[in-house]
């Protein structure tokens, strides 16, 4: 039996490492398409490596759970295939003992997922977003870019159609501050200029619509020039209460428990629902990190059952089986608005549906 776990170990951990490394890479190749606008906007090597760093705990954190479940199906699938199952059935093995070295190491990649969602991620989460931050106050006008919705400054949204030097033409800007009421701005050209200490633009507009043209009192204005000031200390989210992406799990269960301390702003229904999005956030790190142990129990008897060893095929399952997964967690996170169907506990139903169809599959398979 020892030869045969070791047998079984062997497979599992070489494919499950194989797949690791595929499926990182294609996670990270986002943060490569960011490592590229930083480059483009003159970003510093420091900054660069700050960004490429702090994306791997993240990309690591999808790809172990997938390939922990790709690993599942594809040895067990070659396993089942080959007719080794069906060997080690009629020597008198059961199933578990078949899935217990796999199981062990799913159990081991749980902790490592544990860490990551609950501290690694949203700490990287929050380091990246200040180095985004910093890239902007080092070259604050690289930022704007012609032909795209800009929204990476806190309070306004920002497009324009073409742009020269520092010479934005027919601009569109979106402004919503805290206690002001909601402006749009629309000019024929802009002139953009960083100030001395780089933590604001100064945008020059010419021949203008302002709506509302004054803070205090509604009304189209219309002028000839009207400066504006956006500033950039606040961009990354440098004040204020942190993104939920940031809080790490003991900050996630004080911010929901304190939330009307925590964001004064909102009334009371704002509040509710804003504690269901901490909740559903805080229970999702938590199904995150128990996926492994899932997947193995349920990818490996799945495997077995298929008689299938085409790599292709197996990958296919996995992607499909973790579609699934995740989607419990998108429809619990778009019902954060409706608080009373507590989308909290939904997050958690494909766990207990995997469950219960691995261990079922598992005692037909036996």
């Amino acid at each position: 039996m020892r030869t045969l776990s070791r047998y079984i170990r062997d497979s599992y951990l070489l494919t499950f490492v194989l797949t690791l490394v595929v499926f990182t890479f294609v996670m990270c190749l986002m943060v490569l398409f960011r490592i590229a606008d930083a480059l483009a906007m003159g970003g510093s090597n420091r900054l660069i490596l700050t960004i490429f760093l702090t994306g791997i705990p993240s990309a690591l954190g999808f790809s172990i759970p997938i390939s922990v479940m790709t690993a599942a199906l594809l040895t067990f699938g070659k396993l089942s295939a080959n007719g080794e199952i069906t060997a080690m059935k009629s020597s008198g093995i059961r199933m578990l003992q078949i899935v217990r070295e796999p199981f062990v190491y799913a159990v081991l990649m749980s902790i490592v997922c544990f860490y990551l969602q609950t501290e690694w991620v949203p700490i990287s989460y929050h380091m990246r977003r200040e180095a985004l931050r910093q890239l902007g106050t080092e070259s604050p006008v690289q930022l704007l870019e012609e032909g795209r919705v800009i929204r990476d400054f806190p309070g306004y949204t920002v497009w324009f159609s073409a742009k020269k030097d520092n010479e934005l033409q027919d601009l569109f800007i979106y402004q919503k501050e805290a206690n002001k009421p909601a402006r749009t701005i629309r000019a024929r050209r802009g002139i953009v200029t960083a100030s001395d200490d780089k933590r604001s633009l100064n945008v020059d507009l010419y021949d203008v619509r302002v709506d509302p043209f004054y803070d205090d009192r509604p009304g189209v204005g219309v002028a000839s020039r009207f400066p504006l000031v956006i500033p950039l200390d606040r961009m990354g989210g440098s004040t204020g209460p942190k993104k939920k992406s940031d809080m790490t799990l003991d900050e996630l269960s004080e911010s929901y428990d304190a939330v009307a301390a925590t964001y004064p702003e909102l009334d009371a229904e704002g509040r509710t629902r804003q504690a269901m999005v901490l909740r559903v956030e805080y229970h999702k790190r938590l199904v995150l990190a128990l996926s492994c142990v899932v997947f193995v129990l349920l990818g490996a008897p799945l495997a077995t059952r298929t008689h299938r060893s085409e790599t292709t095929i197996g990958i296919a399952m996995s992607l499909l089986l973790v579609f699934v997964f995740y989607l419990f967690i998108i429809v619990a996170e778009t019902l954060t608005r409706r608080p009373e169907f507590q989308p909290h506990l939904i997050v958690w139903m494909p766990v207990a549906l995997a469950l219960v169809l691995g261990s079922w599959l598992i005692h037909r398979t036996d």
